[in-house]
C-alpha cells in the first residue's frame, strides 16, 4: 500500500477495516503477510489508534491474527474452516428464504435487480464486484425473513469476503455461478418455503470448498 487514502474522519475504523478488506480480497494483501499499524497509519493518512482498532475487528472476524512480539498478519484460512462457515452459512440461508418465500413475490424485482448486476460483473470479469452484489442479494431474502436473530448471525459470517476469498481459490466461473441465483428467484417469488429452502441450502453447499459440483 503505497498511495494515500482519503478518509471520513467520522468513522476512521470502518473505513480502515473496509480498504484493508479489500486488499485482501484483491491478492494485494496475502495469506501471512504482516500487518504493520505505522505503515498502514501513514499510507493512509491517519494515527495508529483507528488502525488498531480496525485491526481488532478483523481479527473478532477470523481474518487478522495477532502474535505476542510478532504484530498482526492477514490469517491463513484452511480449506476445512471455510467449508465449515459454508455449512453454517447453508442453514441460515435455507431458514431465512424458507420465512421469506411466504410473502415472496414482492422480491423479484429487488432480487432481478441484484442478478443485472452480477451478471454484469461477470461479463467485465470484476469479482470484488460480484462477491458485493452476490452478497447483497442474499442480504434481501435473509432481511426479508423478518427474523433479526438470524440476521445477525449471518452478518457474523462475513459473506462478503468470505465469498470473494472462495471465489479466488476455485477460479470461479462468474456467469454459471451468476445464473444458479435464478431458481430461487423462481422458488421465493412463487411462495414456495419449502422449495426455496431446499434451493438457497443447495445453492450454499455446491460452493462449498470441496464441493464436486465447483
Amino acid at each position: 500500500m503505497t498511495d494515500k487514502v482519503n478518509l471520513d474522519r467520522a468513522s476512521l475504523p470502518d473505513q480502515i477495516k473496509e480498504h484493508l478488506l479489500e486488499q485482501i480480497t484483491s491478492g494485494v494483501l496475502k495469506p501471512g503477510d504482516r500487518l504493520i499499524e505505522l505503515k498502514i497509519a501513514g499510507d493512509m493518512d491517519t494515527s495508529q489508534a483507528p488502525v488498531r482498532e480496525a485491526l481488532r475487528e478483523l481479527e473478532a472476524i477470523g481474518i487478522v491474527e495477532t502474535r505476542r512480539n510478532k504484530g498482526a498478519r492477514v490469517r491463513i484460512m484452511s480449506d476445512s474452516e471455510l467449508g465449515d462457515i459454508y455449512d453454517v452459512r447453508a442453514e441460515l440461508e435455507g431458514y431465512g428464504a424458507e420465512i421469506a418465500a411466504r410473502n415472496g413475490k414482492h422480491l423479484e424485482k429487488p432480487l432481478s435487480e441484484m442478478l443485472a448486476r452480477m451478471d454484469t460483473a461477470a461479463r467485465t470479469g470484476d469479482a470484488i464486484a460480484f462477491a458485493t452484489h452476490n452478497t447483497a442479494f442474499h442480504r434481501i431474502i435473509v432481511e426479508a425473513s423478518g427474523n433479526s436473530v438470524l440476521l445477525d448471525h449471518w452478518e457474523r459470517l462475513d459473506v462478503q469476503f468470505r465469498t470473494a476469498i472462495n471465489m479466488a481459490r476455485l477460479d470461479m466461473d462468474l456467469a454459471h455461478a451468476a445464473a444458479s441465483h435464478k431458481p430461487i428467484i423462481a422458488a421465493i417469488t412463487a411462495e414456495d418455503p419449502v422449495l426455496s429452502r431446499r434451493l438457497a441450502k443447495t445453492h450454499v453447499l455446491d460452493n462449498k470448498p470441496g464441493s464436486t459440483n465447483t
